[in-house]
């Protein structure tokens, strides 16, 4: 829908938010937005509706960074007024973006989409997924996309075999990912948290990306949500040398570039930062398909405390809430897995 609605059958949405969100933005009606990433692409908008009030669509980018999003926001700002956005911020997105961790598109592949020349826009159909479409008249959902947007994004059915327990895991992923995570858990070492930390990079690269964009729109709510990992993501993280063997955000960063934020964002009257690690949620592997994607409950739960202005950190609070936090992270008990691991051999 870059040029215009379908003609000839219904409409009908590609859920690569990167390239849809553009025909998204210009072709249906709604003044809210949740914009985050994986974590929040399992959040109803019609749950949204109801619970908070005015018309919401889910525009979540997996695996994108502040810049990536800004590149939807800053267009998405352009065409509609909004008046509130739910936006994650998520450990790696607080990162350098250079040191990818994922395998994300190119800025270059979908960022000519959101500026003002339209004649450009056509570049996007010229790759071999869209050219074979066009040639074969496919009507796959990888071509012309799918009719509902509120399940466009929902990846929380297509993973229900990995949600229920550890079990789950090491009978349904694969055997290089079950390989993996059997090693960093066997390997793991008493969960030390750091100090003296340097922040100043990614002070300038939140400032750039997500201030100065909530700083020029006072009138937009903007409810940032601290994702829930499992207390078993921090206590292996550090072992992954493919995503965190550069200058990563482990617990010890995550936590002084949030304390940051929270500091920062109290002169920002239209910011709210809501956390949830202080609950007994993320003790309970059966509530994750992998160490960091929670099950939708969380996202209810997000939805609820957005609602009933409840779980948003301060200065006042802060301290307790990230103690609270690190304690239940030290004390995780890895030996069940260990135990299962040396029983499944």
């Amino acid at each position: 829908m870059l040029y215009h609605k379908p003609y000839f059958r219904e409409k009908t949405y590609l859920n690569n938010i990167r390239l849809s969100a553009k025909g998204i933005i210009d072709n249906e009606n709604f003044d809210s937005v949740i914009i985050g990433t994986s974590m929040t692409e399992n959040t109803s908008a019609k749950e949204a509706d109801e619970k908070l009030g005015n018309k919401w669509i889910n525009l979540s980018v997996w695996g994108s960074y502040l810049n990536e999003r800004a590149i939807i926001l800053n267009y998405l700002f352009q065409k509609k007024d909004i008046h509130q956005i739910i936006y994650t911020i998520d450990a790696f997105t607080l990162n350098d973006p250079s040191l990818k961790m994922f395998n994300h598109p190119p800025i270059d592949s979908f960022d000519f989409l959101y500026n003002n020349n339209i004649y450009n826009d056509f570049k996007v159909y010229l790759n071999k997924k869209f050219i074979l479409c066009a040639l074969r008249f496919s009507k796959k959902e990888e071509c012309v996309g799918d009719v509902n947007l509120d399940k466009l994004l929902n990846w929380e059915q297509e993973s229900k075999e990995l949600f229920g327990g550890f079990h789950n895991w090491m009978k349904y992923k694969d055997k290089k990912e079950k390989e993996k995570l059997k090693n960093m858990i066997l390997n793991a070492q008493n969960f030390l948290p750091q100090t003296n930390i340097d922040i100043e990079k990614n002070k300038q690269y939140i400032k750039t990306y997500l201030l100065g964009i909530i700083r020029a729109h006072p009138k937009t709510q903007f409810y940032l949500i601290i994702p829930t990992y499992s207390r078993l993501l921090y206590r292996v993280l550090y072992l992954d040398e493919e995503y965190y063997n550069k200058d990563s955000i482990l617990f010890s960063k995550y936590q002084a570039v949030l304390k940051w934020l929270i500091l920062e964002t109290q002169n920002y009257p239209n910011v709210k930062i809501f956390g949830f690690d202080d609950l007994d949620y993320a003790d309970n592997i059966s509530n994750y398909k992998d160490p960091a994607h929670y099950n939708s409950i969380m996202n209810s739960m997000q939805l609820d405390a957005i609602k009933e202005q409840t779980h948003i950190l301060t200065p006042q609070n802060m301290d307790n809430y990230f103690k609270t936090m690190e304690e239940k992270i030290k004390n995780y008990d890895l030996s069940p897995f260990i135990q299962y691991i040396k029983d499944n051999k």
